[in-house]
């Protein structure tokens, strides 16, 4: 009996403090501190970066620009855009056996465009679809842009 009331004094107290934290003091920004940097037009231009002979690999970065373009957010870039960000796709996929088929290790390396590091991802999909890894390689250019934007 005594540890369930220890139980339920603490579960009160961790409602209570997750209750004072969520409301968080309000604070007023300056209007100094309240500029932003221009919005940008339209998506985000992204350039994917895919040096290899690979096929599979190939494969895949077929399928992210793909993401890429049916995401909303992100747009492939053409040949003379300026790229907001850089996906880097490493040169061989690794693949591996397992029961259900042949999966295959994904890595996409997400920098600015002026090189910086933001983020990666680093996921597996069967190889006959690769659909998976490309989206989540574009939810990590998603949360690297808007980070980024913030900073």
């Amino acid at each position: 009996m005594k540890r369930l009331r220890r139980v339920a004094a603490l579960t009160g107290l961790a409602a209570f403090s997750s209750a004072c934290f969520a409301a968080g003091p309000a604070v007023q920004a300056s209007p100094a501190q309240q500029q932003t940097a221009p919005a940008p037009q339209g998506p985000a231009k992204v350039c994917v970066d895919v040096q290899t002979s690979d096929a599979l690999t190939k494969e895949f970065a077929d399928r992210l620009q793909e993401a890429i373009a049916a995401s909303g957010t992100l747009s492939p870039a053409s040949a003379g855009d300026t790229c907001n960000l850089q996906l880097h796709v490493p040169g061989n996929l690794l693949r591996f056996q397992t029961a259900a088929g042949v999966m295959v290790g994904t890595v996409v390396i997400v920098t600015s465009s002026s090189g910086q590091y933001l983020s990666t991802s680093v996921t597996a999909c069967q190889a006959s679809d690769f659909e998976p890894c490309a989206l989540r390689a574009v939810a990590a250019a998603k949360l690297a842009l808007l980070v980024s934007a913030n900073d």
